[in-house]
């Protein structure tokens, strides 16, 4: 099996790329990504839904110590990159043969059209379909995309002014991104961004959010006082996060494999949550620099 990661350039002078030859009969090889951080005091392993693999180690542990951290672990690499492809295969969208997309949890076929001078996405008028026409040069998911963040910014102001009128709150900036690791957070000023990926899921799944992120207003923590603040507010957060931890990863577009837009293969949604982590806490004592870092001090995720 060749490379399960494709190269990526770097973004900064702290990133680096490690070929790591792997002794496994499925996976051969895999390529690292090596981020250093001046206030990173251990060594972890992320797989991220594209079949990414980085590694955030502290500023001065030595890139070469990686590999057999890496080796040891390439059943556990090769089980989890397997799923992710499997979960990459699932959430494929062929736009040109109108395969349905998710919205608001439900799923809605879509027709593709191509001319114009601008690309144009919408709900036809009973709202059972979504028409998109773009520019023959023009890709469609880029459009795609590009809708369901401007509904996404409507559809969260909306329901952040209706649930903080009834709790009689007064958040301030309300914003849509495209975050790697959480659906929502809040500031100390009230500020609130929400992941646009939501409005792909069931609509009181969107809202259990929004009131998440609202309890933060009064309660800037994780403490008792806050989950006792959500549970009074929006009871059914439990069940939310369970689907969240169920379906969370296929709350994405993704070409099919074996398509070509011109414009490279990439996918238009980051990892939600970086569950599939390997994480190992080595000593960063100057005199045991090489010290071999011990199976207990090993912590796995994933899901």
């Amino acid at each position: 099996m060749p490379p399960r990661s494709k190269p990526a350039a770097a973004t900064s002078q702290d990133v680096e790329q490690r070929l790591v030859e792997l002794a496994h009969p499925m996976l051969e090889s895999v390529l690292v990504r090596v981020r250093r951080g001046r206030r990173t005091r251990h060594v972890r392993l992320h797989v991220d839904e594209q079949g990414e693999v980085t590694a955030s180690i502290p500023a001065r542990f030595s890139a070469a110590r990686l590999d057999p951290i890496v080796r040891e672990r390439a059943d556990w690499l090769h089980d989890v990159l397997t799923r992710m492809e499997q979960k990459s295969r699932d959430t494929e969208v062929d736009l040109e043969r109108g395969d349905p997309v998710r919205w608001m949890g439900r799923w809605i076929p879509t027709r593709l059209e191509r001319g114009g001078r601008r690309a144009a996405v919408r709900l036809d008028e009973f709202g059972e379909r979504l028409l998109l026409r773009v520019p023959e040069d023009e890709d469609p998911y880029d459009a795609l995309v590009a809708w369901y963040r401007r509904e996404a910014r409507g559809i969260f102001e909306r329901s952040v002014a209706e649930w903080a009128g009834l709790f009689g709150l007064v958040p301030g900036r309300v914003s849509v991104r495209e975050q790697r690791t959480r659906w929502g957070s809040c500031t100390h000023k009230g500020d609130l961004s929400f992941n646009w990926r939501l409005v792909l899921a069931p609509e009181w799944v969107l809202e259990s959010i929004v009131v998440h992120e609202l309890c933060h207003i009064d309660e800037l923590n994780h403490s008792s006082r806050f989950w006792a603040l959500l549970d009074e507010r929006f009871p059914e957060h439990e069940a939310a996060s369970e689907w969240l931890r169920e379906h969370g990863a296929a709350l994405r577009v993704t070409r099919p494999s074996s398509s070509s837009t011109g414009r490279g293969e990439r996918d238009h949604a980051e990892p939600i949550e970086p569950q599939n982590e390997v994480e190992q806490r080595p000593s960063l004592r100057r005199r045991s620099r090489e010290r071999p870092v011990t199976d207990d001090q090993i912590t796995l995720f994933g899901p």
